[in-house]
């Protein structure tokens, strides 16, 4: 019955992961959001060492063994306020588009006490639209949107009573759309691509409350984008990029508390981490042609939880990450102006009679602006931005 049961809800999964890859994606930290899962978003983001739902697949898969037999099935709202200022005057980023609807789903199955299978379906992305009559540098009317829907498929395993690991294949098909570009004599329209990566993770509990984990996750090697051969390096590639973290948790009485530090290789995408038009030593779409000019970035996450009793819980945290923009390269981050570092966040749960369990977070992460220096058109241009998130989940054992 239980194996009927969790093919159902596999089933089930994919056919909203397959429906879902439309749907638009929006990120506080390059393409990642602060968090993946309510329960995390509440605290911050934090995870790495604190296994609460079957989301913590998406970042630990370690953390699957630790949950049991259940499904969370979520979503966030995501309000933006985004944009740019060239030579002075101010472009809005949202001026067409600022509320973002990003889905989430997560199912575990203990296969025997001591292993489990899991899937953990999240959204990727990054994006702006401008105003048809704007004009930014010659790009006129400009707008992108990048949306990454990413499945980690991972198996854990309990060894001993202390640790545990976790293995994730990752399965990622993402979108792409860019307008404005044409305007400048560079290719624009839509693409999409198909790829796969893998994640790994492990746990300790140490015993008197306190647990141990780490994560490494490779580059997700996405496929070439056609359309795109002659805008983004390497003919048209965008992968996933490679991040590696380590985290604790500690439990005392009805207080929990854990703490993350993830690092993000963005300079190993090429068309994230190579200079920009300024700094670009080859042309559009070629191995050293013109990127974002992202850094690599350092990601902190504290979180505290505090069950008020046996149906109430209360989350909060702060995520700080380091700089992501380079003030050297930021005219083309008018199509991507992810300028916010910073994020306060809240979030609760309620247990419910039948077993279910009903959470919901809200984040808010600060408007922040970079000054473009140098050389025009980079030296004209700063980029802004900042957001409000509200996530709701509800998850259920069987």
């Amino acid at each position: 019955m239980r194996i009927n049961c969790g093919r159902r809800l596999l089933g089930s999964l994919i056919i909203a992961l397959l429906g879902s890859s439309g749907q638009s994606a929006f990120a506080t930290q390059g393409t990642f959001p602060h968090g993946y899962g309510v329960k995390s978003e509440g605290m911050g983001g934090v995870a790495i060492a604190l296994a609460q739902d079957a989301m913590v697949g998406a970042t630990n898969p370690a953390g699957m063994v630790l949950v049991g037999n259940r499904v969370d099935l979520g979503a966030a709202f995501l309000q933006v306020d985004n944009g740019a200022y060239f030579a002075g005057t101010r472009y809005d980023g949202s001026a067409d588009k600022s509320l973002y609807i990003i889905p989430q789903l997560g199912a575990n199955w203990m296969v025997d006490a001591v292993s489990s299978l899991g899937i953990t379906v999240v959204g990727n992305g990054v994006g702006t639209n401008y105003d048809n009559d704007d004009n930014i540098g010659g790009l006129k009317a400009a707008s992108s949107e990048l949306k990454q829907m990413v499945a980690t498929v991972s198996y854990a395993r309990k060894l001993g009573e202390a640790h545990a690991l976790g293995v994730g294949v990752v399965l990622a098909r993402q979108v792409l759309d860019i307008g404005g570009t044409a305007s400048i004599g560079l290719p624009e329209g839509r693409d999409d691509s198909y790829g796969a990566g893998v994640r790994l993770g492990w746990t300790w509990d140490a015993g008197r409350g306190l647990k141990l984990g780490a994560m490494w996750a490779s580059k997700v090697d996405m496929g070439r984008m056609d359309t795109f051969e002659g805008l983004l390096p390497e003919r048209g590639k965008l992968d996933i990029p490679a991040s590696y973290g380590f985290g604790a948790s500690y439990v005392k009485e009805a207080w929990t508390f854990g703490i993350d530090a993830q690092r993000i290789l963005w300079s190993d995408v090429r068309a994230f981490g190579n200079d920009g038009v300024g700094g670009a030593t080859g042309g559009p779409g070629s191995k050293n042609g013109p990127g974002f000019g992202w850094r690599d970035q350092t990601i902190w996450r504290v979180g505290a939880a505090y069950a008020v009793d046996s149906q109430w819980t209360l989350r909060a945290g702060y995520n700080h990450g380091t700089r992501l923009l380079d003030s050297r390269d930021t005219f083309l981050g008018v199509l991507a102006p992810a300028a916010n570092r910073r994020h306060l966040t809240l979030g609760a749960s309620l247990a419910l009679k039948d077993g279910g369990e009903f959470s919901v977070a809200y984040a808010r992460s600060f408007k922040e602006t970079v000054h473009g220096t140098g050389a025009a058109p980079d030296g004209l241009t700063a980029l802004y931005m900042g957001q409000h998130w509200l996530s709701a989940s509800y998850s259920f054992r069987f």
